[in-house]
Order: structure tokens, then C-alpha cells, then sequence
């Protein structure tokens, strides 16, 4: 019988977070090299498997690429976009 303890790839938790954290890294590591975006107060986080961008854009122009950027990172369907941009009131 051989005996072994448990790496960090046996544990399924720990390997999860790993990817959830690279793939956060990318998603933010593309916003900030895109030359139309301004990443610095655009957040990445991961929320199961969907990577969650929030925070603030110039513009819808900025949030839909900045959406568009994500998704070539981990896909469409798993970008979920929380946001914001000034709207201008016309009075």
C-alpha cells in the first residue's frame, strides 16, 4: 500500500481558482494593451464561469469593445458586463 498526501492539483477547489485567476489576468492584461480602451478603472473579476467586467467607461463605444475584447479572452457567452458610462443630459 502506498501512501501520499495530496498535491495542489489533487485539489479541485484550489485548481479552479488557479484558472479563475488566469483567466481574470487575461481578460485585464488585453483591456489594458487595447489602444481604444482606458482600463484603469475597469475591473475584472470571475463569478463561477463567468468573467464579470465592472466599473467605468467614456463612452457605449468603450463598453462594447471592452465586451468585445473579453469575449475573444474566454468567450461571448461567459462576459458579463457591469459597465457604467456618463450619460449627457440634454436640458
Amino acid at each position: 500500500m502506498v501512501f501520499r498526501f495530496p498535491g495542489a492539483d489533487d485539489d479541485p477547489f484550489e485548481r479552479q481558482n488557479r484558472d479563475h485567476d488566469a483567466a481574470a489576468a487575461a481578460v485585464s492584461n488585453a483591456l489594458s494593451v487595447a489602444y481604444d480602451i482606458d482600463a484603469s478603472a475597469i475591473s475584472v473579476s470571475v463569478v463561477g464561469s463567468y468573467v464579470v467586467l465592472s466599473g467605468f467607461v467614456r463612452s457605449p463605444i468603450e463598453r462594447q469593445r471592452a465586451e468585445e475584447v473579453a469575449g475573444e479572452i474566454v468567450g461571448d457567452d461567459y462576459v458579463r458586463s457591469r459597465l457604467l458610462y456618463p450619460r449627457i443630459s440634454r436640458s
